[in-house]
């Protein structure tokens, strides 16, 4: 085990770490599983985390304490059901919404010319990304222009197919919340006892005109003048509050089950792992040194979003990293003051590095032994070498969307 300030890392596999804990002792689960997608061909993505897992997440929480667990949207299912079955009482479904995901749909017409050996014909050039994708395997925004031919359909069946795809953008990831069976006669008497059972609501709130509530601005309970601390579609994120005789709480909006964030920049991701050993876009994408990228949806071999256009080496190079404003919403939304937030897939620490920015301790598990180094660096660096204020300046939805221009 290592021990970073409050926090526990374990290496080893999450099922055997947690039989190993004692029961009723974490206050909070927050994790990102496995979303059983087979994500880039990656062995621990092969299916979601299964019922065996679920039961020993149960048995370790406190009654009444929550857990929030991310999924894939064609997998959430079984991550739902085995929850479900295992004891857990599903509580609602939340959406993480980022719209930068990029789609990755079979254009119809034109698979269906190649299918009949017809060429097409070039009828002019497209540029397309400047920000409305990732790279796959990286995660980090950024933007980015190529240029691509624009077809005509060859063939009947094509131009009667024209337009037609086999997939939508992904503009949103899921999160199941979860919470544990009281053992108290009421909620507020299991609070009392265990400090579990609630969620933070007005820890939660959205400041008015803060970009991680996606909906109406202004005007949406008691449309009037503006008065002073109404900062309506104006609104800086942190920045002051609504007045009560506007309509709104002085706090802000009530917590939804959405929350809007950009992805992680490259920034956010690497900062405390300058020191590591990075990898090169070959050894992350398994493909030859040099090659192109995969063939896109317009038939071209150099596609941006595979990583054949990603220069330098990455030291944090786990493909699924969250973004740090998201964890720590989450977080505070579960865990109560003092209490201690379990990640079973610690993956590159985010949820360990949210759970102490908000004050918590954290245990996490990683089975892969490469991504250790990189929670401890990052662990580190946000847990020592920042202040609160400095990191929230870092991570704000607000601060992230104006640095990379996406909102």
């Amino acid at each position: 085990m290592i021990t970073v300030g409050r926090h526990r890392l374990i290496h080893g596999d999450c099922i055997e770490a947690m039989r190993e804990m004692e029961p009723d002792s974490v206050d909070a689960i927050c994790t990102d599983p496995p979303y059983g997608l087979g994500f880039m061909g990656k062995k621990w993505d092969a299916l979601p985390p299964g019922e065996d897992w679920a039961r020993e997440c149960l048995r370790v929480a406190k009654p009444g304490a929550h857990l929030i667990a991310f999924g894939g949207q064609r997998t959430i299912h079984r991550l739902t059901t085995a929850l479900e079955d295992a004891g857990w009482e599903i509580r609602d479904q939340l959406q993480w919404l980022q719209w930068q995901g990029f789609p990755k749909s079979l254009d119809i017409s034109k698979a269906i010319d190649r299918a009949a050996g017809a060429e097409r014909e070039v009828v002019g050039r497209r540029t397309d990304g400047a920000g409305n994708g990732s790279v796959v395997g990286l995660g980090s925004p950024r933007a980015m222009k190529t240029e691509f031919d624009i077809t005509a359909p060859a063939t009947e069946d094509a131009r009667r197919w024209a337009g037609w795809g086999t997939a939508l953008k992904p503009a949103a990831e899921p999160c199941i919340l979860a919470r544990k069976p009281i053992s108290e006669r009421s909620i507020a008497a299991n609070v009392l006892r265990w400090g579990t059972g609630a969620i933070n609501v007005d820890a939660c709130r959205y400041a008015y005109g803060d970009s991680a509530w996606p909906g109406p601005q202004d005007g949406d309970k008691n449309p009037g003048p503006v008065m002073a601390g109404d900062f309506g579609k104006q609104g800086i994120y942190g920045q002051g509050t609504r007045v009560t005789a506007c309509g709104g709480h002085d706090l802000g909006r009530f917590p939804a089950n959405v929350y809007c964030c950009p992805k992680a920049s490259r920034s956010e991701r690497e900062a405390g792992c300058e020191e590591l050993l990075g990898k090169d876009r070959a050894e992350l994408t398994g493909r030859t040194a040099g090659s192109a990228g995969l063939v896109g949806s317009d038939g071209s071999g150099n596609n941006p979003y595979t990583g054949a256009n990603w220069k330098k080496p990455t030291r944090n190079y786990h493909p699924t990293v969250k973004p740090i404003a998201l964890m720590r919403w989450l977080v505070r939304l579960i865990t109560p003051p003092g209490g201690t937030v379990l990640e079973p897939f610690a993956g590159s620490g985010t949820t360990m590095i949210a759970a102490d920015l908000e004050g918590f301790a954290s245990i996490g598990i990683e089975r892969e032994a490469d991504y250790l180094p990189i929670i401890q660096a990052r662990l580190k660096h946000w847990a020592q070498a920042m202040t609160i204020e400095e990191a929230t300046a870092k991570t704000e939805p607000g601060a992230l969307a104006g640095q990379q221009g996406l909102f």
